[in-house]
């Protein structure tokens, strides 16, 4: 599929194949989410106007979860440990980061949360909120199929390069699907310059081509590149409170900045046309392990 999807003939082809065979469920599926759109934890959010912008942009703001959300996901990341560089066997508590540290000898960058899914009902409740999933449903053209939460730290430390290239801390763009949406949510307040998301708006329509191979290539970008590519004003740093949201065709140009002072605690919901098993965060409990 990577392969396949990094053309946009194809992309919109499997979309619009989709849409025509799902077209008498999408409209029950959209009248079921209409209908529990009481139960959503967000209001006054204009749904026609944020996917367009999404359309538009590949990134549309304006989403936003309560404090009582917030409150219950961050307890939940207190109480579980957490594993550096998503490593189901490199697993610490919060309290042991700093050993955790010293037995791996290196400063950890990134620390993931397993089965929060299934385990954080503030989670689970979010993944089914219609809202969000009649946004999906609108941007993808059809039923969107869940395919993973994601709950990951990132701490304010002098990261090793090669970490910074592996969790995504330089310029690059996802292709995880034909057609994909992420959401995510700041559980911890997000400063500028202090572990935003990064991403270039409108860049899904014109990813940078630096280079004839370029055209095929999905690789890391330097920030020199992307500065060349992009006038200055599409190139979006999100900051915001905790609870601050946003959705987002990850095929832009994004990326993570390195926290300097604070760290960052943040949600990712995704769904797309396929699941190829690859996105979720559920692990065998059993095959979990702490190193501190």
């Amino acid at each position: 599929m990577r392969g396949a999807a990094r053309f946009a003939t194809l992309r919109h082809g499997v979309t619009a194949a989709r849409r025509l065979i799902q077209a008498q469920r999408l409209d029950r599926y959209m009248s079921d989410c209409q209908a529990r759109m009481g139960t959503s934890a967000f209001g006054n959010v204009n749904r026609a106007d944020l996917v367009d912008e999404l359309n538009e942009n590949g990134v549309a703001m304006g989403l936003r979860i309560g404090e009582s959300l917030v409150d219950a996901i961050r307890s939940y990341a207190l109480r579980q440990p957490c594993y550096a560089d998503r490593n189901p066997s490199l697993g610490f508590e919060l309290s042991h980061r700093l050993e955790a540290e010293r037995r791996l000898g290196k400063p950890i960058l990134v620390a993931q949360y397993f089965n929060a899914e299934v385990d954080c009902p503030a989670v689970a409740s979010l993944k089914r909120d219609p809202l969000l999933l009649a946004i999906a449903a609108e941007y993808l053209q059809s039923i969107p199929t869940f395919v993973g939460a994601n709950l990951w730290w990132t701490f304010a430390v002098d990261a090793l390069a090669e970490d910074r290239d592996r969790h995504a801390h330089l310029y690059h763009r996802d292709v995880d699907d034909f057609r994909f949406l992420k959401f995510f949510f700041y559980i911890t307040e997000v400063g500028r310059g202090d572990g935003a998301h990064i991403c270039v708006a409108s860049s899904h329509r014109r990813p940078p081509k630096t280079s004839y191979w370029d055209k095929w290539n999905i690789r890391r970008y330097s920030d020199s590149e992307i500065e060349r590519t992009y006038p200055k004003n599409k190139i979006l740093e999100i900051c915001g409170p905790a609870g601050t949201g946003f959705a987002e065709n990850t095929l832009c140009i994004h990326k993570g900045r390195t926290p300097i002072s604070e760290n960052r605690l943040i949600l990712q919901l995704q769904y797309a046309l396929f699941d190829y098993g690859v996105m979720h965060d559920r692990r065998d409990a059993a095959l979990l392990s702490l190193v501190a």
